[in-house]
C-alpha cells in the first residue's frame, strides 16, 4: 500500500481515499474508504469538515507530477469499475446500485453496522443520516432481488458458529424490511423499520457482554437486567437529535406483546405501534434459527411454526405471522427438504403466493448419491421433465449430516 496524507484541497476525481480527518459518523459516508468519482463528492467533503484526507495511490490516482518532471508519466485514472475485492469498499448515502451482489451489500451493511455499536459502546450515537444511508441500501437490494439478500442471511448464519450482536442486528434489519414491503408499507415507514430494526438491540451495549452472550438461558435477576435493554436503548438514541420517533419506539417497545404479557411496560396491542409489532415478530424468529451460547439454532421450518402457535395464542396479531410466513415461507431458505421423488433439495427462494412450492437446489438422487451439477428448480413452475415434485417432509441437516452451507453458497467447496 502507498499512501500519501494530503490536504482536501489536492484531492482530485480518481483518487482512492482510504481515511478523513473527520469520523464517520458526522459525514454522509458509511466508509471513509471509497474511490472520489467527481467533484461533487469533493464539495460534499468539504461542506462536511474534512480538511485532511489519506490516498492510496496503488489503488487510485497520485498527486500530479510537477512540472519540472516532463519525463514521468502522469498517474492514470483507475476506472469507475473496480475488482470485485474492491467493489465492497466506499458508498454516500446515495443507494447502492442494483448491479452489486448480495454478498457486496451484506459485507457492506456489516461493516457499517459493526461501527455503529463499536461507537454505542464509546457513548456515541448514531446519526439518523448515517443509519438510514445503511437501511436504503440494503432496501433497494430487498427491492430488486429478494432472493438473493435472504439466501446472504441464511448462509452467514451458517458460516458463523455464535451470531454476535451486530450480525442479529443486521439480520432482523434485512428481514424486517422484507415483512415491511410485503405489508405494502411506503416506502418512507419501511426505512424507519429498517432503521429501528437495526437498532432494537442498542441497549445491550450498556449491560455486561457475558451477560448478554448468555441472554436466551438467563434467569432471575439476571433476566430482569436484560429486559432493561429496552429503555436503555431508547435513552441512548435519544441523545442524538433528530432520531425518529417511530425508530426510538422500535427500540422501547419491539419485546411488548399484544396480549400485554410483553415488557417493559406489559402494553396492550392498541398501545403498541405496528412498526414495533414488525420488529418484535422478526426479532423472535432471527432469534429462534441463529445459534447462542449453548443453545442450538432451531429448524426454520419449526421456527415458522412456533410463530404460527404464538399469533394463535394472541403473543402476536394473526395478520402479521401471516404476511411474515408469506414473506419467509413455511419452508425458508436453507430449509432441507424430502421431495416425494425421494430426493433431497435445499431451499434457495421462496414463492410469496405460493408457500408451499418454494425455489430448490436438488442435490441428491432418489438412491442417496450426489448430483454431480444441482439440479435447481421451481416447484410452482410446471416441470419441464414432466416429473412432477412436492415437499414431502422436512430433514434436520445435523441428523442428516448435510452441510447446507455448501448447498447455499457456491464459492465453497462442494464435498467429493
Amino acid at each position: 500500500m502507498a499512501t500519501k496524507r494530503i490536504s482536501i484541497d489536492q484531492l482530485i476525481p480518481g483518487m482512492y481515499v482510504i481515511e478523513m480527518d473527520v469520523p464517520w459518523y458526522r459525514t454522509p459516508f458509511l466508509f471513509h474508504k471509497r474511490l472520489v468519482n467527481d467533484l461533487q463528492a469533493i464539495a460534499l467533503m468539504k461542506q462536511h469538515g474534512i480538511g485532511m484526507v489519506t490516498i492510496d495511490t496503488s489503488k487510485g490516482a497520485d498527486l500530479p507530477s510537477a512540472p519540472t518532471q516532463p519525463s514521468v508519466s502522469p498517474q492514470p485514472r483507475v476506472p469507475n469499475t473496480l475488482p470485485h475485492q474492491e467493489s465492497q469498499v466506499g458508498q454516500t448515502t446515495e443507494h447502492v446500485s442494483g448491479g452489486q451482489p448480495a454478498v457486496v451489500i451484506y459485507a457492506q451493511a456489516q461493516e457499517a453496522v459493526e461501527r455503529i455499536f463499536d461507537d454505542l459502546e464509546r457513548g456515541v450515537p448514531p446519526s439518523p443520516e448515517a443509519t438510514k444511508a445503511i437501511v436504503s441500501n440494503v432496501l433497494d437490494h430487498v427491492l430488486n432481488d429478494r432472493t438473493a439478500i435472504a439466501l446472504q442471511v441464511a448462509i452467514q448464519k451458517i458460516k458463523q458458529f455464535d451470531r454476535s450482536l451486530t450480525a442479529h442486528a443486521l439480520d432482523t434489519c434485512i428481514l424486517s424490511l422484507i415483512v415491511a414491503v410485503e405489508s405494502g408499507l411506503e416506502q418512507p415507514q419501511q426505512e424507519l423499520v429498517g432503521m429501528g430494526a437495526l437498532l432494537h438491540d442498542a441497549g445491550y451495549v450498556r449491560l455486561p457482554r457475558n451477560l448478554v452472550r448468555k441472554r436466551d438461558e438467563c434467569t432471575g435477576q439476571d433476566k430482569t437486567l436484560l429486559e432493561q435493554h429496552c429503555k436503555l436503548g431508547m435513552t441512548l438514541l435519544s441523545e442524538h437529535p433528530g432520531m425518529h420517533e417511530d425508530v426510538l419506539r422500535i427500540v422501547r417497545e419491539h419485546h411488548e406483546r399484544p396480549d400485554g404479557t410483553g415488557f417493559p411496560a406489559g402494553l396492550g396491542n392498541d398501545h403498541i405501534s405496528s412498526p414495533a409489532k414488525i420488529v418484535g415478530v422478526v426479532d423472535v424468529y432471527d432469534a429462534m434459527v441463529s445459534r447462542r451460547g449453548t443453545r442450538p439454532a432451531m429448524i426454520p421450518h419449526d421456527a415458522v411454526r412456533q410463530l404460527f402457535l404464538a399469533g394463535e395464542r394472541g403473543q402476536f396479531e394473526k395478520t402479521l405471522v401471516e404476511i411474515m410466513i408469506r414473506s419467509i415461507g413455511v419452508y425458508p431458505v436453507g430449509s432441507l427438504l424430502k421431495l416425494n421423488t425421494g430426493e433431497q433439495a435445499v431451499v434457495v427462494g421462496v414463492n410469496p403466493r405460493q408457500r408451499l412450492k418454494p425455489l430448490v437446489r436438488i442435490t441428491t438422487d432418489p438412491q442417496g448419491r450426489s448430483y454431480a451439477t444441482p439440479i435447481e428448480i421451481d416447484l410452482a413452475a410446471p416441470p419441464s421433465d414432466h416429473t412432477v415434485r412436492t415437499v414431502l417432509r422436512v430433514l434436520d441437516p445435523i441428523r442428516e449430516r448435510v452441510n447446507v452451507g455448501i448447498h447455499l453458497d457456491e464459492t465453497l467447496p462442494r464435498a467429493a
